[in-house]
């Protein structure tokens, strides 16, 4: 007994005295037009390209910083979604050495479009949407929620992938976040299934809101 309390203080001592990783901070491909900065011991370095539409503007970019570890795992991720107007897909790598987040990834693959169609909306603002989508790629399930940006209340339907329909209750952790969830996101399989009857007109921005936000 006293071997094990022993064991489990050492495993908290150790734990709670991990120290903070060196990442690479700021947009573009380019190290040398970037900053270093001390992330904390909850945070895992992060490269993040992206790409995609924009209110039919397409862009792409590279972003380095510090994301919490609650959010995201170690190692290589794929998320996409198409709500509204914006249609993005991003490749994230996270490491926890220092200065681990210097290479550059490749941009995600054109998506191919699927079986899977949601209802959308005209713009992020608007309560009307019964517009349809096609969803694309590993997009696999149908988005509803509500939230709240600097703006006003944000009203989107449409496609994502299920590892970012995961997380997205936890979005507000992230650095920079400018949402605001006012219910639990709700992710649902099959066609149609984000019906403005079945969530009585509640939605939500997802992870690429952030994203939008950030490159432009």
């Amino acid at each position: 007994m006293v071997k094990l309390i022993l064991s489990l203080t050492l495993i908290w001592t150790l734990s709670s005295t991990a120290e903070a990783v060196e990442c690479w901070d700021g947009k573009g491909t380019d190290i040398k037009q970037q900053t270093l900065r001390s992330c904390n011991s909850t945070e895992l370095c992060a490269t993040v390209a992206l790409q995609g539409y924009v209110d039919r503007t397409f862009t792409q970019d590279t972003i380095r910083w510090c994301l919490p570890s609650s959010i995201f795992s170690e190692g290589k991720h794929t998320f996409s979604s198409s709500v509204g107007l914006a249609s993005m897909a991003a490749s994230v790598h996270l490491c926890n050495t220092d200065r681990c987040n210097s290479q550059v990834i490749p941009y995600p693959r054109v998506q191919k479009k699927n079986n899977l169609h949601c209802f959308t909306c005209d713009n992020r603002y608007s309560a009307v949407c019964n517009k349809t989508v096609q969803c694309v790629g590993m997009e696999d399930r149908c988005v509803s929620g509500t939230g709240k940006d600097p703006y006003g209340t944000v009203h989107t339907f449409g496609c994502a992938s299920a590892n970012l329909c995961d997380i997205a209750s936890r979005l507000e952790l992230l650095p920079h976040w400018l949402f605001k969830f006012l219910s639990e996101p709700k992710c649902c399989g099959s066609s149609f299934c984000n019906s403005a009857w079945s969530v009585k007109l509640n939605v939500i921005p997802l992870l690429f809101g952030l994203i939008t936000l950030i490159v432009s």
